[in-house]
């Protein structure tokens, strides 16, 4: 039966929406709406694959929010959803999430996301947007980016407003090809040429805009998005440690062969704001050891002929630095080494667990 007492208000609901707001474009929604899938599908893939309950309970958190919102960008779209999300939340914690959320698929692109300057605390109204413009443009450079090779993402507080900088090392654009990028044009196999139209509508819609950048001749992609600051306090109230940026400054090496492994520390470390260096073999941590570093993950799986070597080597160039092991190894350390500097966080382990050692120091 009919209902069009139901059918009426639908319609007036759908009148509200102002006109060429791109939250009512399904095209780009549907665009999305599939970022969001897919990495709601990357991250039911690890859980497939094993995870610790710990592991577990951080997928489901994703999951859950990749499921919300795709739910919620596809009612926008259709004009079922009475508003749109206007929070506001700092800028650290957005560009904390949407890098977290993306590590599976960077993972099995083989190519580390890392952040500069991610501490902003400077608060950003439409916050669901702006995280979904930034999934947009690293999924993008994700897409072009070669394996083994690294994205950037550069926190940029300025008076008139945040600028979030993503930059890749891909093929990049010719000057020429820009408008034709943001007129929906793709030359990626597989690509509809939707996503980057679409998240700089959605830009300019909150107030901000998604450019590319001129690097005179650099190689690779380089995008900006600007986007405005809340007039509200600089600052929320306290956010959990996995989700902080807690590391800002500290220089962490870490010494592990497991390439993946390596490759999730150190964006999930960067993105928590410190500055992360990577050796796999002895012999990359003798070139490393000598320069300064407040903390050391170490595996022993690389420096298992020598560790006491190698830790002495560190040692050297690090005199206070913090070192925490993370190996699932049941090899005992040397008597020398089993001293109140060091911890032993064993795999497999919680990325929460890693930042908590860094974060608090040798007890």
């Amino acid at each position: 039966m009919r209902r069009d007492g139901d059918d009426a208000r639908r319609l007036d609901r759908w009148s509200e929406f102002p006109p060429g707001d791109p939250h009512r474009d399904v095209t780009g929604a549907l665009h999305d709406v599939s970022n969001a899938l897919t990495v709601l599908l990357g991250w039911i893939s690890e859980v497939r694959a094993g995870a610790s309950p710990a592991d577990l309970a951080r997928a489901m958190t994703i999951i859950e929010d990749r499921a919300r919102s795709a739910r919620d960008l596809a009612r926008r779209a259709i004009g079922a959803h009475d508003a749109v999300d206007e929070r506001e939340r700092p800028a650290g914690v957005v560009v904390t999430e949407v890098v977290e959320a993306l590590s599976v698929e960077a993972l099995r692109a083989k190519i580390t996301v890392s952040v500069s300057g991610g501490t902003s605390a400077v608060r950003l109204p439409l916050a669901a947007d702006a995280s979904q413009v930034l999934t947009n443009v690293v999924m993008n450079a994700l897409a072009w980016a070669p394996p083994a090779s690294r994205v950037t993402i550069d926190v940029l507080d300025e008076p008139s407003g945040l600028a979030l900088v993503v930059t890749d090392e891909g093929p990049g654009v010719a000057p020429g090809q820009v408008d034709r990028i943001f007129g929906g044009a793709t030359s990626r196999e597989g690509g509809a040429g939707v996503g980057l139209k679409h998240a700089r509508a959605v830009a300019r819609a909150a107030g901000g805009d998604l450019s590319i950048v001129n690097r005179g001749g650099a190689s690779g992609a380089c995008f900006r998005i600007d986007w405005p600051r809340s007039a509200a306090a600089a600052t929320e109230g306290p956010v959990s440690t996995a989700r902080s940026a807690v590391l800002a400054g500290r220089r962490v090496l870490i010494v592990e062969d497991d390439v993946g492994v390596a490759m999730l520390l150190e964006t999930a470390l960067g993105a928590r704001g410190a500055r992360v260096v990577v050796a796999r073999t002895a012999g990359e941590l003798e070139s490393l050891a000598a320069e300064q570093h407040d903390a050391a993950l170490i595996d022993l799986s690389p420096i298992a002929h020598d560790v006491q070597g190698a830790i002495d080597m560190l040692r050297r160039g690090s005199p206070d630095v913090a070192i925490v092991f993370i190996s699932g190894s049941s090899v005992r350390l040397p008597d020398a080494l089993e001293d109140d500097r060091i911890r032993w966080v064993r795999k497999p382990f919680e990325v929460k667990e890693i930042v908590a050692a860094l974060a608090d120091g040798p007890p």
